[in-house]
């Protein structure tokens, strides 16, 4: 595998935050996030496109999950050495997450896990009832195939949602239309091990964000995987889904921001 062909968006100096999208998605789905850092040089965002995916094709053979786990291994290793970090993961990145806090259990620091996906197989997810809140009308010249791709997952559908949407998912989800690692990771998205087992000797902290319309993950599995961990926060979000960073920014921004103080007083010397 060749690291250097993996793109990585490093933003900002100070204490490295490793930033792990979604599947099919890109780094910009988690760009929303940067208005939550202070400008003061606190912390090094380092904004991944995964293995496989968006502008890091063609970096190795990648037929599955493992081998997306593996690559990012590599990465680490050889971009941290043994510096400390702390990881945010979004769905399928939150699952990629749970692997490397076992990989890495002493070198990182803390987990923020949002809409974590924690069962692979979608199959034996538990998902709630779809719910669709209309906010407002949206402009009917929209592309019938963004239309469609935003209605897959909308909670809270409205002209400003979907402009959200198209910013910060639809790049992801365009620029792997014609990937086939999408069909390998699709066929393949499991792990050697449970998120459960990954993270039972982990004594970081954890904090775990859902909504509670998520019809992608769920909010139930991720709960579960919170009453087996050590340190942990759990938050359910009502009238979010799958995007809840984009449905609800405000209250995640709250999260997020007390759980960069409660890092910052972790590794403040």
């Amino acid at each position: 595998m060749n690291i250097e062909k993996m793109y990585v968006n490093k933003i900002g100096k100070g204490y490295p935050i490793i930033m792990l999208h979604g599947f099919p998605l890109d780094h910009n789905s988690l760009m929303p996030f940067e208005s939550y850092f202070d400008e003061d040089n606190k912390w090094q965002r380092y904004y991944i496109d995964l293995p496989g995916m968006g502008q890091s094709r063609g970096a190795g053979v990648i037929q599955s999950a493992s081998d997306v786990l593996q690559f990012l291994i590599q990465y680490i290793e050889e971009e941290f050495n043994d510096r400390k970090f702390a990881i945010v993961g979004y769905s399928f990145g939150a699952l990629l997450a749970t692997a490397l806090a076992e990989q890495f259990s002493d070198q990182i620091e803390s987990l923020f896990l949002l809409a974590p996906e924690t069962e692979a197989e979608t199959a034996k997810r538990t998902l709630p009832k779809r719910a669709v809140y209309h906010m407002s009308n949206l402009d009917s010249r929209i592309d019938q195939d963004e239309l469609l791709a935003y209605r897959a997952t909308v909670v809270l559908e409205s002209q400003d949602n979907f402009n959200l949407f198209k910013k910060y998912i639809l790049p992801g989800l365009n620029s792997n239309e014609d990937n086939e690692i999408v069909r390998y990771l699709s066929e393949n998205p499991k792990l050697a091990k449970e998120p459960s087992e990954y993270l039972k000797s982990y004594k970081g902290s954890v904090t775990i964000v859902t909504g509670q319309n998520d019809n992608m993950v769920g909010f139930q599995d991720a709960f579960s995987l919170y009453c087996t961990l050590q340190e942990a926060e759990f938050v359910c979000i009502s009238k979010a889904g799958h995007t809840l960073h984009l449905d609800r920014p405000a209250i995640i921004k709250e999260i997020f921001t007390d759980w960069l103080r409660n890092l910052n007083a972790r590794v403040t010397p």
